[in-house]
């Protein structure tokens, strides 16, 4: 055969069940065509890591002869056939009955929890008890999740954990080697499709993973998709991570099983808290996806198999008909149980769209390729149907009663899109379901309750992956001050702030409160050099509230004293203005204090929208005491704050040993309490400071001090 020897990388993204399906098809045509052997990386996300660890368990059978590929893919759609997801809904509640008991045992509730039954499903149903370091050490598998305590991608593959950190100032990405091998397949692949909004974070320590001591503090994953849905990303990691092992590809193939999001039609309904947080999360994926799709298209040597591309009647006669593969791209990525009609549909366009794209590029894939009809797992689902024959898969224009099937094929896969969530809770095929039927009433008593405990922490996962994903501004903002401080320049024209120096935001909602305070070039004992000065930046994201109350002016104090600062405003969708009032009698380090303020007309925003509010400050930094081998500063919070995090970047050569941070309130200055903050960044970096806070309250002054080395 004409076929070159090629090392070929694949890449298998996320999407469910919908994912699975698709990929195994394109495996099953890189089989028959002999380029599987030439696989030698894999990466995968969320559901394209189900069949990739499949796959990479059951190499040689996946490579074997029809009968072993047919016997260990079946092993994998008898899984998807078990309906997982409403199999871990219908156990999840019976896990509340023995939660204490197991607790006053001293055993582990962990498997008790969402993510933990779809790992035990993953276990007991399809991997067994297999540790990373079973892996073969070809093709290397990697499986992708996303860090959510660390707010990285990171890899699990056989020798650990990869872990993709923002760390170093001047570097991008650090990749750091993690022993963590005894951690099982069935939890890497977990971790990797526990899609937010209906499975909260997969929470490891070090003794779950083997790790040493030191090595692993407790870290929480969710779905790889949240970082990069595709999995290409990986692939410019493994250039730099194994460079010194000779890393080469002559191409990838990227198994594409994503979509743009489909608009919701406004006669729709938005849904209850399960499905908006599960169309959330699809939301976020699609933007992920989008990203790394315009990232990665033109790459040389990238090959995308995209389940949106059509494989045209004159292009390959056996494919689906055209109006089928339009619907499957809509399909519900989940993992329920999906019907022989659409398993067959999905398998059978990842083999014709892969054979579609290997043809063209015969340079990496050679160009005698198999024509046959693509292998179809359930052909009997066309049974009365369909025409049995293969070659009359796709019938003819004039045969209006194959027409009628297409047709009818076409409507039920296109009913496939909707998730169906409360018509199949209860099946009669598990036992489970009949524990349900004589407490149905207890179980509507207590359900709003256990409802609600689910939507506060599905808020949560919703808050900590919104912050991933709409960070990109601020990171932008750091990555600058990276390259070096930020020159001086001149503000605004401030006027007169008339009245009340203390805002009244009582109309308002801070949801994120993002502050940059960079202490480089701040010089304290020479205030009056030009060259010593403090910058700062922040992002107020506010929420104008629902209900009345309060002007629809937004009002935000300076943190600066001195009439020489600096303030100005980048572009946005606003237009702050700035304002100053001189204090009366106040006098700090020979200057005297003046009181900043930047301010907001929210009149043209409609209520319960929010608007990111930007500014910039230069300063000569009177608002920063300094102690002997210490540092002290305090910013006040006048307005309710979800979450507030702040960053500082040391005065050049010196790092902290430790900080505090404490508290209290404006009118009862003695009364101080500590704060313990929610998280801390950079914790191999001592010349960064920076933490998060949530839930803060308005009417407080928080003081933060740093002791240096």
């Amino acid at each position: 055969m004409d076929r070159p020897t090629k090392k070929i990388g694949l890449s298998l993204s996320g999407g469910g069940f919908r994912a699975s399906l698709y990929h195994l098809g394109l495996v099953r045509f890189l089989r028959d065509a002999g380029i599987l052997p030439n696989v030698t990386h894999i990466t995968s996300v969320s559901g394209g890591s189900i069949l990739a660890a499949h796959l990479a368990l059951n190499w040689g059978r996946y490579n074997g002869s029809d009968s072993e590929f047919e016997a260990a893919a079946n092993e994998l759609l008898t899984f998807i056939g078990l309906d997982v997801r409403n199999r871990i809904v219908r156990r999840f509640p019976l896990g509340f009955a023995v939660r204490w008991g197991r607790r006053l045992l001293g055993l582990s509730n962990r498997r008790l929890t969402r993510t933990g039954l779809l790992e035990d499903h993953y276990e007991r149903h399809l991997f067994g008890d297999r540790s990373l370091f079973e892996l073969p050490a070809s093709p290397q598998l990697h499986i992708l999740a996303t860090n959510l305590s660390e707010g990285c991608l990171c890899s699990f593959h056989r020798d650990g954990l990869l872990m993709m950190r923002r760390r170093r100032p001047g570097h991008s990405i650090r990749v750091d080697q993690i022993r963590a091998s005894l951690a099982t397949v069935s939890m890497a692949v977990t971790a990797s499709s526990a899609f937010p909004g209906f499975f909260p974070p997969v929470e490891l320590t070090g003794a779950d993973v083997g790790a040493a001591d030191g090595e692993f503090d407790r870290q929480a994953f969710t779905d790889g998709g949240v970082f990069d849905n595709l999995g290409v990303r990986m692939f410019h990691y493994l250039e730099g991570v194994l460079a010194g092992e000779d890393f080469h590809l002559d191409g990838v193939l990227i198994s594409d099983v994503g979509k743009p999001i489909a608009i919701r039609s406004q006669q729709q309904r938005t849904g209850g808290m399960v499905r908006t947080s599960m169309r959330a999360s699809d939301i976020l994926m699609d933007r992920v996806w989008q990203l790394e799709t315009e990232t990665f298209k033109d790459t040389p040597g990238f090959v995308f198999a995209r389940v949106v591309d059509i494989v045209e009647p004159e292009d390959d006669p056996t494919a689906p008909h055209p109006e089928i593969q339009r619907q499957l791209p809509g399909m519900r990525t989940d993992l329920d149980r999906f019907s022989p009609l659409e398993i067959s549909c999905l398998v059978r366009q990842g083999y014709c769209v892969g054979r579609k794209v290997c043809r063209a590029r015969p340079d990496l894939f050679g160009s005698d390729l198999p024509s046959t009809p693509p292998w179809d797992p359930f052909p009997e689902s066309h049974g009365a149907t369909s025409p049995p024959s293969s070659i009359t898969l796709r019938p003819p224009e004039g045969e209006s009663g194959a027409m009628r099937t297409v047709t009818a094929e076409a409507r039920s896969l296109q009913h496939s899109a909707i998730r169906r969530i409360w018509s199949t809770l209860l099946d009669y095929r598990d036992w489970s379901s009949y524990i349900y039927v004589p407490i149905l009433v207890p179980l509507l008593t207590v359900m709003p309750y256990v409802m609600y405990r689910v939507y506060q922490r599905s808020h949560q996962v919703s808050q900590i992956v919104e912050s991933l994903a709409q960070n990109t501004q601020d990171l932008e903002q750091m990555t600058q001050l990276m390259e070096g401080p930020v020159p001086p320049w001149t503000g605004e024209t401030a006027g007169e702030l008339v009245g009340n120096p203390r805002p009244d935001n009582a109309g308002f909602l801070i949801l994120q409160d993002c502050r940059i305070l960079d202490l480089r070039r701040w010089k304290p004992d020479e205030a009056a050099d030009s060259q010593s000065y403090l910058y700062g930046y922040r992002r107020l994201k506010v929420l104008r509230r629902d209900e009345p109350g309060g002007p629809p002016l937004f009002r935000a104090s300076v943190l600066a004293l001195s009439p020489k600062t600096q303030v100005r405003f980048p572009p946005q969708r606003l237009t702050p203005t700035l304002h100053s009032q001189r204090a009366p009698a106040a006098v700090e380090r020979g200057e005297k204090r003046v009181h900043w303020e930047v301010q907001a007309d929210f009149r043209q925003v409609p209520r319960g929208e929010s608007v990111d509010i930007i500014y910039e400050h230069l300063s000569p930094g009177l608002f920063v005491r300094e102690g002997s081998g210490s540092a002290t500063l305090a910013f006040d919070v006048d307005t309710e704050t979800a979450e507030l995090t702040r960053w500082l970047l040391l005065p050049e050569g010196r790092e902290f040993r430790n900080y505090h941070l404490m508290r209290y309130e404006m009118t009862k200055p003695d009364a101080v309490e500590h704060v313990d903050v929610v998280t801390r960044y950079l914790a191999d970096d001592f010349s960064i400071l920076a933490f998060k806070l949530l839930a803060l309250k308005p009417g407080y002054t928080y003081e933060l001090t740093w002791y240096y080395r």
